[in-house]
């Protein structure tokens, strides 16, 4: 898995459009495609690790109490690492949104298109307004995931 997860995050971005837009086309589909294997590795180590950080008295403690292993993990292992796993998404968010151009690229739609309209017309105004929407977007979600993922 770790091989796998290695080579999905090393591959520039560019290069998952070219198999999905051979199997699906140009649109929104190979745009989603692209984006989740572009943004899925870090959800995936950072759940690995935040519960691989669950201390193993916790663990013991609960098997002692007679969980079963569905039980102990959604009831101890996972709350104890949420703020990791949040993390994780909040990385999955951020890249998915840096991909949202590189998408818009193959026909996906969304503000990643008015952004390449902008960069193809040279439109300095649409680019600036569209680029600002993104990132205002990616400060919003960055904050409400912080939010979640805190222990308080």
């Amino acid at each position: 898995m770790k091989v796998v997860l290695d080579f999905m995050q090393t591959m520039p971005s560019f290069v998952y459009l070219i198999p999905v837009v051979i199997l699906f086309r140009l649109g929104n589909v190979p745009g989603i495609i692209a984006t989740v294997i572009f943004a899925l590795p870090p959800v995936v180590r950072f759940t690995d690790l935040g519960i691989r950080e669950v201390s193993k008295e916790l663990k013991e403690v609960a098997e002692s109490f007679g969980t079963n292993w569905l039980q102990k993990l959604t009831k101890v292992e996972i709350p104890m690492a949420k703020p990791t796993i949040m993390a994780g998404i909040n990385q999955c968010i951020m890249l998915s949104l840096s991909m949202v151009v590189i998408a818009s690229m193959i026909g996906a739609a969304g503000l990643g298109r008015n952004v390449l309209i902008a960069i193809q017309r040279v439109d300095v105004g649409l680019g600036f307004e569209a680029g600002l929407a993104v990132v205002l977007l990616a400060i919003i979600l960055d904050r409400i995931t912080q939010s979640v993922g805190s222990n308080k």
